[in-house]
């Protein structure tokens, strides 16, 4: 079983049809960490934005501008996980590259760490903080700072296929790949090729499992082969 855990959520996972954020969903998000907490597993977060605004869909704009959104967009969303961990009793803090003083404390790479390894669930807002980087890199970016044992990827298919699997019947989902196998072949789409390298770099797994249904998380932190693994152990 993983006990340090680095998750990647989507904005798209808080909103409803018609909220950006979605009450019931953001509460039932909360109670799934709890449980996950409980565990004794430490957690850390990166939530994307891409319910409020997705950058690289605006071509129209300058990359500053909205990239800019973009991450202002997962700091709403970190303030919205905030409220409801703290209503469910969870010891919880945001990280944000940018200083929005009295909104988010400031914390130290150091103290992100000790606080981490003591089981505060840490939700790391603001991609990496730097135009054209993808809160992907940003992943791969936190596993590493706070010695998270694998990136789960918290997605709405079940996991990693050679093609789209919403487009395409005879979409082939694969169980188990090598970091180098998703690098050699760009067909393969599943995380940015940043976070693929550095990943491989630091022998981090990456975990893909469907979120829609929530147990899902728990059976593969109890042991349940689910999913696509990405890594470079045999």
């Amino acid at each position: 079983m993983y006990k340090n855990i680095l998750l990647k959520l989507s904005g798209e996972s808080l909103m409803s049809d018609n909220e950006n954020i979605n009450k019931e969903k953001t509460k039932e998000i909360a109670e799934l960490i709890k449980r996950v907490h409980d565990m004794g597993i430490n957690i850390g977060i990166v939530v994307g934005g891409g319910n409020f605004f997705r950058g690289r869909s605006h071509q129209d704009m300058e990359a500053i501008n909205a990239d800019s959104m973009g991450m202002l967009g997962t700091t709403m969303n970190a303030l919205a996980l905030r409220d409801a961990f703290t209503k469910a009793h969870i010891p919880n803090t945001i990280f944000s590259p940018f200083d929005f003083h009295e909104l988010i404390e400031y914390h130290s790479d150091d103290e992100l760490k000790e606080l981490y390894k003591s089981g505060t669930v840490i939700v790391f807002s603001g991609g990496t903080g730097h135009i054209g980087c993808s809160t992907d890199t940003a992943a791969s970016m936190k596993a590493i700072l706070v010695g998270a044992d694998v990136i789960i990827k918290l997605t709405n298919v079940d996991g990693v296929y050679d093609k789209d699997p919403n487009k395409y019947m005879d979409a082939k989902m694969y169980t188990k790949l090598s970091h180098k196998q998703v690098l050699d072949n760009p067909e393969i789409k599943v995380m940015d090729l940043k976070c693929i390298e550095d990943c491989m770099l630091e022998n981090k797994d990456i975990l893909v499992i469907n979120f829609n249904d929530k147990e899902n998380l728990i059976k593969v932190l109890n042991g349940e082969k689910l999913g696509t693994v990405i890594t470079s152990n045999e």
